[in-house]
C-alpha cells in the first residue's frame, strides 16, 4: 500500500549552510548557539541514484551529531561530504 503513495515534491528538514561555516570563530565551545546556525528549510526530494532507496521517516530526534554539525566542530561536514561525494557514484 505504502509503494502506491505519490511521492512529495519537497519537505521539510533541518539544515546547516555552508556559507555558514565561519560564524562561530573565535568563539568557545560553549558559545556556540546551535540554534542560530539550524534552519528548517523546504528541500526539494532528490532523484534516487543506483543502489539507493526512498526511507519514510516516522520519527527522528536531535542528537550528538546533531549538535557537532550545527557548531561546525570538531571540523566542517561540508568537507567529508564533498571528499565522499568525489569518490562515490
Amino acid at each position: 500500500d505504502f509503494a502506491a503513495l505519490p511521492l512529495p515534491e519537497s519537505y521539510r528538514a533541518i539544515t546547516v549552510h555552508k556559507d555558514e561555516t565561519e560564524m562561530f570563530t573565535g568563539l568557545e565551545t560553549r558559545d556556540k548557539d546551535p540554534r542560530k546556525s539550524t534552519h528548517l528549510d523546504e528541500v526539494a526530494l532528490p532523484e534516487l541514484g543506483p543502489g539507493e532507496a526512498l526511507v519514510a521517516v516516522m520519527a527522528s530526534s536531535v542528537n550528538y551529531n546533531s549538535v557537532w554539525t550545527s557548531i561546525f566542530e570538531p571540523m566542517s561536514t561540508f568537507g567529508f561530504l564533498e571528499r565522499y561525494g568525489r569518490l562515490s557514484e
